[in-house]
């Protein structure tokens, strides 16, 4: 049996009793945490404020905790204790046996407050488990200066430029590490491991003779472990039961399939997505956590001109306002930013979305499945018997419910909605395939068009000279880009170069010449042109000058715009979603 002593001794407290900091050091960290920094934890802010050290924050983590504080040295590592658990298990969870005695195994940990993980550990080693509170870095040297021969030479060098699949967990290993476990053991594990990797979805996909799960980060599709696949049933099962979603063999609508939990401290929504394939079912779960859903709209990258310009498109509380781009673009968090930034007390705001991607406390959703209406432009119809001040369409609509929305909006009304377009030129011409030119310019307000990029690790980021292939595909319009920066991979960011993503905006606002060129049927590069007349940046400006800022890197930017008009490719297959074949590489030129 596990057994952890608990303490309830606050953090900041104990650095001040031991005088590690002063008590207005502490009040200065706690004020800095409320104005901005919930997401960090107070030994983080204490650190980076360069109050204290992280050596001393974690001794007073331990001693908050009622276990020791140790500087490891190989001496007092036991090469059995430290075979208990297979290396792939220490690397991933940064732990070290120590010894065994009577049948307790003492571990070194980072985490001596991180209950699951020592109760992970116990299951894992079959053994009763004590902990000892030790720095990463030092446990890290220790993992690495006593390891055995056999473990050495087939181990990877940790100086190479690891890939994230070779942590993999694959099937022979699972046994001896998960192979006792319950499958809603295993399963909270999984959610709560994707949650600390900031992931976005779960990937469950059933093969021949292994269940391949991968986690999406940033993005990006990584291949977490390949458990045998007689545990694909009752895993798929155990992460439906959490997301209270019904049975797969039910016929329910997949929205219902939603729950809210709190992991970590941090609230997250799950929403369980199956659907039955060659081997079984392949299911997502997508994950919403609080700091996501709740961004405000200074958070999602736009350059403050730029915002400002949105702003008071959103403040005018009249007109069509769209927010365009291809699917996993970031439209659904940033019209929720954007509701943030309204005030829900005195409007009435209403949303129709196609799935409720999160609850938003002060607004009124409605979804498909919670009205009952057939179509679009039936809800859309209902809705205004609600009297909305704002109505946010987050749904595909057909040309009968865009003409509702353009109705609604000559009433007076500000109507958010997303459309799915290459840029905001391309989501005028769409909307006015549904709307007469001459209609839409009396309700349309401005087009906001957006991307994704994944943003370089600070911890590993490097400047580097701009190879010449890469300079010659950057637009001539935009200029040089010389020099650019760089992840080259450390264990903060996976081994990926990257850690989270920040948008690429345009923002065009309705202007005057578009009226003709939409009557003329003028091509889409006429109606670009224009809206650059105007003063309005590309994509592609917006993503060169986040190069240049040292924000992403070329290579980002270059694959995220891949087709886009700037860069000389036809204008049809700028709507294609740029491919990632998470760490393992890109697929080859000419692959399908």
């Amino acid at each position: 049996m596990t057994t952890v002593t608990r303490h309830r001794a606050r953090l900041g407290d104990l650095l001040v009793s031991r005088g590690s900091i002063t008590l207005e050091q502490l009040e200065h960290a706690l004020e800095t945490q409320r104005q901005g920094q919930q997401e960090k934890l107070l030994g983080e802010i204490l650190v980076d404020l360069e109050y204290t050290t992280p050596d001393e924050v974690l001794s007073a983590v331990a001693e908050g905790c009622g276990v020791p504080f140790a500087a490891l040295t190989p001496a007092i590592v036991d090469p059995d204790a430290r075979s208990a658990l297979p290396d792939a298990f220490l690397r991933k969870h940064g732990v070290l046996p120590l010894f065994c005695v009577r049948g307790v195994l003492t571990v070194a940990t980072s985490e001596p407050a991180n209950v699951f993980l020592v109760d992970e550990i116990a299951h894992a080693s079959g053994k009763s488990v004590q902990v000892i509170a030790a720095t990463a870095e030092n446990i890290l040297e220790m993992l690495e200066q006593t390891r055995s021969d056999d473990v050495a030479a087939a181990a990877p060098d940790v100086e190479a430029d690891l890939t994230f699949s070779q942590d993999v967990l694959q099937p022979e290993d699972f046994d001896s590490v998960y192979g006792t476990w319950p499958a809603d053991k295993v399963a909270a594990l999984l959610v709560r491991e994707a949650v600390r990797s900031r992931a976005d979805a779960i990937h469950l996909e059933p093969e021949e003779k292994v269940l391949r799960v991968r986690f999406r980060i940033d993005g990006a599709l990584h291949v977490i472990t390949r458990p045998p696949m007689r545990v694909a049933p009752g895993l798929s099962a155990a992460l439906a039961a959490m997301a209270e979603a019904p049975r797969p063999d039910d016929r329910a609508e997949p929205q219902a399939a939603a729950t809210r939990l709190t992991i970590d401290g941090q609230g997250v929504q799950l929403r369980y997505f199956p659907m039955e394939g060659a081997f079984g079912t392949r299911a997502i779960v997508r994950l919403v956590c609080d700091n996501q859903a709740q961004r405000p709209l200074e958070k999602l990258g736009c350059d403050f001109d730029l915002l400002q310009r949105y702003k008071d498109l959103v403040a005018g509380l009249h007109g069509i306002v769209l927010l365009a781009g291809p699917r996993e673009s970031g439209l659904t968090t940033a019209l929720y930013s954007t509701l943030h930034a309204l005030d829900p007390v005195r409007l009435n705001v209403c949303t129709f979305e196609d799935s409720i991607a999160y609850r938003l406390s002060g607004i009124n959703q409605f979804s498909p499945a919670t009205t009952g209406l057939p179509n679009a432009a039936a809800a859309i119809a209902r809705l205004l018997q609600q009297q909305p001040d704002v109505l946010v369409i987050d749904a595909s609509l057909d040309t009968a419910a865009w003409r509702a929305v353009a109705d609604v909006a000559r009433d007076g009304l500000l109507v958010l909605a997303r459309t799915w377009a290459v840029d905001a030129s391309d989501a005028i011409a769409r909307l006015a395939a549904h709307v007469p030119p001459a209609d839409l310019a009396a309700v349309l307000a401005g087009v906001l068009a957006q991307r994704l990029v994944r943003t370089v690790c600070p911890d590993c980021r490097a400047s580097c000279e701009t190879p010449a292939p890469l300079r010659r595909r950057i637009p001539e319009a935009l200029g040089p880009v010389e020099t650019s920066v760089k992840g080259r991979g450390c264990l903060n960011c996976r081994r990926t170069g990257f850690v989270g993503r920040i948008g690429l905006f345009e923002l065009v606002p309705w202007p005057a010449p578009l009226l003709g060129l939409l009557e003329e049927k003028a091509p889409l590069d006429a109606l670009r042109q224009a809206a650059r007349s105007q003063g309005c940046l590309s994509l592609w400006s917006d993503g060169l000058n986040k190069v240049k800022a040292g924000i992403t890197s070329l290579e980002e930017v270059l694959e995220v715009l891949a087709g886009c008009p700037d860069s000389g490719r036809p204008a049809d297959s700028l709507l294609r979603r740029s491919s990632r074949f998470g760490c393992e590489g890109r697929k080859p030129a000419g692959e399908t």
